[in-house]
């Protein structure tokens, strides 16, 4: 659990320092439109209601007719959901969900010409990093396992994992051609990232296990679970 903790404090830590920066994505579907969805009903889905439109009916067509195993902790407000397609495991998730309030993003004389505040922030947020960008993030991440209490901070398995979330800010961002406002897919850490209106979706998408991941179909599979997301107030 320690080992969970400090990856969600070095994911915190990834997305603050990169706020205001600003590069251009790869697709390998096109580029999105902005404006494309309604996202109204979303905005019911906060609080305690966090993620419960993610049911087993909302993506019972990603799994081809495929018998659906849910793997939901409630606690957190996380869903997973899987199921077999030619032999092959797919995984799907919801993890979070975020306002243009909850995010702080507010209208400026900076920012007054930007259509979308939360298309811009993601679009800042998730993407490839640069090297500079990725040296200066290691800095960071170090400072703050020094500081850190925990006598297992700097144990060898959180410097790996340290190397992981480094390698996952590097030629892993790929942008989706979708229903929604905006989708981009990490294709090393298999997070999707999926705005619609003024909200802020962070899901998951897998074909295949740890180790012998479907690239290709992946990156499809997160591409349909934006577009379903995207539908939702439809």
């Amino acid at each position: 659990m320690k080992t969970i903790a400090i990856a969600l404090n070095l994911s915190l830590l990834l997305a603050a320092s990169m706020c205001g920066s600003n590069s251009e994505e790869k697709s390998i579907f096109g580029s999105s439109s902005n404006n494309k969805a309604d996202h109204s009903c979303l905005l019911e889905y906060t609080g305690e209601n966090t993620g419960k439109f993610f049911t087993e009916e909302l993506i019972s067509d990603l799994a081809n007719g495929n018998p659906i195993a849910a793997d939901h902790y409630e606690r957190r407000n996380m869903y997973k959901y899987s199921w077999k397609e030619d032999g092959i495991i797919h995984f799907i998730g919801f993890d979070d969900m975020e306002t243009a309030e909850k995010l702080r993003l507010k209208r400026n004389d900076k920012n007054k010409d930007i259509p979308n505040l939360v298309v811009d922030y993601t679009k800042n947020n998730y993407r490839d990093k640069t090297p500079e960008e990725v040296e200066r993030l290691n800095k960071l991440i170090n400072d703050e396992l020094e500081k850190s209490k925990d006598p297992n901070a700097n144990a060898s398995s959180n410097k790996t994992l340290q190397s992981t979330v480094m390698s996952m800010q590097q030629n892993s961002y790929i942008t989706l051609d979708t229903k929604a406002d905006y989708a981009v897919y990490n294709k090393r850490g298999f997070g999707v990232y999926v705005v619609v209106g003024e909200v802020l979706l962070s899901l998951s998408a897998q074909v295949g296990p740890y180790g012998s991941v479907d690239e290709e179909k992946s990156i499809e599979l997160a591409r349909k679970l934006a577009d379903k997301v995207a539908t939702i107030c439809k």
